[in-house]
Formats: structure tokens, C-alpha cells, sequence
């Protein structure tokens, strides 16, 4: 059962993926490789929670109950105990698989590896790592706090458990999961490209103008 969760890269998506699991309830370590990177990303949370509160969607008393649950740090070793580790750091296959490789000597045997990767390959990833059946992608949209669909991308070896415990999570925090099999782009950047690719062929033959 998942219980505490790490996010790697504080980031844009990195802490609107801490914020949504430190709110459904998790315990959550949030990381990166500088503290400057890790207290951006602790202020863009905190930020969010003060206009929930001014909103109305939130008390103060909610949030103080929350912040406890979420821990920013550049100390890899407080993901020793974490069931579940989301990486979102830059979007580079040998960043990504060095992370793995890393995370694979610090991490239980039990810990599922999660990638927010949008197109980059779950199975090249997950062979950097001795666990291929408890690695797959995980892909949130911007920003996560309101986007509520997520892709999951099972690689060629990720076992049926580890999509279970997926799903389970993506309810757990709001998401409505999609299992994806595993193409460049998934699904909606597949469609998202040629949609862009289109507009500026339109505007480039005169078509229309932006707006």
C-alpha cells in the first residue's frame, strides 16, 4: 500500500504533483538538486493553498494539516522509505535513466518508479533500473492541481500489480486514469501536435491571423 510518496524536480509539475498527494492525504518528500529549486517549488505550493484559502475552498486549519505531510529537500536518502517515487525532472532520457539507476540503490525493492514523462520510452527507462516490472509512466497534465486526466504508460515489462497500484493512486488523489500503451506522444500529444502543426500552416498561408 502506498503510503509516502517522493517527487523528484520542484518544478512546475513536480510541485503541482507533491501538492495534489500531500492534499489526498499522503505523505510526501518533495526533491531536487538545489535548495533554491526545492524552496521555489515549496513557495508555489504554498502560494496556491493561501489563494484556496482567501477562495473559500480551503481553511487555514486544512492547509496546517496539509503542510505537515510535505517535506522539501535535496537529501535523496529521505526517499528511502517512499512506495511510490514520481520523477519530473528535465525531459532527457540519459537524466532520467541516471535518476533510475540512483533511485534503484536508495529505494526498497518494493518501490514502484513512476516517469511524468510525456513521450520519452517507459521501457529504455526502465531498464536502467533492477525492477523493469515496477517502472511506468505516469503523465500529468499542466497544471495538475485542475487537469483531472492523467496517462499511464505500462512499459513492456511493468507487471499488472504495479498498474493497479496506479490507478489506485490517480483515484486516491482525483485523477481519472487512462492506460496507455506505450507510442511517442501516448495519446494527447499526438493530437496536440498536429493541432499546432495545423494553426501555423493556417496562419502561414494567409488562411486567418492570430487572434
Amino acid at each position: 500500500m502506498i503510503k509516502k510518496v517522493g517527487v523528484v524536480g520542484a518544478g512546475t509539475m513536480g510541485a503541482g504533483i507533491a501538492q495534489v498527494t500531500a492534499e489526498a492525504g499522503y505523505e510526501v518528500i518533495l526533491i531536487d538538486l538545489e535548495d533554491k529549486f526545492v524552496n521555489r517549488g515549496m513557495e508555489n505550493i504554498l502560494k496556491n493553498w493561501s489563494k484556496a484559502i482567501k477562495k473559500g475552498t480551503r481553511t487555514s486549519e486544512e492547509v496546517d494539516q496539509i503542510k505537515v505531510r510535505l517535506t522539501g529537500t535535496t537529501n535523496y536518502d529521505n526517499l528511502n522509505d517512499c512506495q511510490l517515487v514520481i520523477e519530473a525532472v528535465v525531459e532527457k532520457m540519459s537524466i532520467k535513466k541516471e535518476l533510475f539507476a540512483k533511485l534503484d540503490g536508495i529505494c526498497p525493492v518494493e518501490t514502484v518508479f513512476a516517469s511524468n514523462t510525456s513521450a520519452l520510452s517507459i521501457t529504455e527507462l526502465a531498464a536502467a533500473t533492477k525492477r523493469p516490472n515496477q517502472v511506468i509512466g505516469v503523465h500529468f497534465f499542466n497544471p495538475v492541481p485542475a487537469m483531472k486526466l492523467v496517462e499511464l504508460v505500462p512499459g513492456a515489462e511493468t507487471s499488472a500489480e504495479t498498474v493497479t497500484a496506479m490507478k489506485e493512486y490517480c483515484s486516491a488523489i482525483g485523477k481519472e486514469a487512462i492506460v496507455v500503451k506505450e507510442s511517442p506522444g501516448f495519446i494527447v500529444n499526438r493530437l496536440l501536435i498536429p493541432y499546432i502543426n495545423e494553426a501555423a500552416i493556417i496562419y502561414d498561408q494567409g488562411v486567418a491571423s492570430p487572434a
